[in-house]
């Protein structure tokens, strides 16, 4: 399982793409979950019960053998180990985005579903680095860096 964190913006979705082509592994988003579930990508009343479902998801593609790559936001370690709770013995591989902020702000902009500016604060204000103490639950720290839209770089791994 691949797990990517980053802030809105950051080009999180266009780094998954990349990645779960070049190895093989099912790209599932939460926003298309949403919008599956509720034919739009906005937060819903029933934020809980589809995450769980999207969990849910997760271990029936995993019981069939599927490899996926789970691209959302995850900017805090709470977040993330969110994740980690709900998959234990799962081999985890975390995808960091780094992005100076103005540019998730302007990039946030042109997004098919764009997260007012107030969101986008908050979003900034979890934003948390992965420490020391949680590289153990990863498999793998893969660390990228976006810094003007030009190319997305890969940075360094953590593990």
């Amino acid at each position: 399982m691949y797990l990517m964190s980053g802030p809105s913006g950051a080009g999180k979705s266009t780094l998954a793409y990349e990645i779960s082509r070049e190895r093989n592994v099912r790209f599932l988003s939460i926003e298309n979950f949403y919008k599956a579930f509720f034919g739009t990508e906005l937060i819903h009343e029933h934020r809980d019960e589809v995450w769980e479902s999207f969990a849910e998801a997760i271990r029936i593609a995993a019981k069939d053998g599927v490899d996926v790559l789970i691209d959302t936001n995850s900017p805090s370690r709470a977040d993330r180990e969110w994740f980690v709770e709900r998959f234990p013995g799962f081999e985890i591989h975390l995808v960091v985005l780094n992005a100076p902020k103005e540019l998730c702000m302007k990039n946030n902009k042109i997004r098919d579903r764009v997260i007012p500016d107030e969101e986008m604060e908050k979003i900034f204000t979890r934003l948390e680095p992965v420490t020391e103490d949680e590289l153990k639950n990863y498999a793998e720290v893969e660390v990228y860096e976006n810094l003007d839209n030009t190319e997305i770089r890969f940075v360094k791994s953590l593990k």
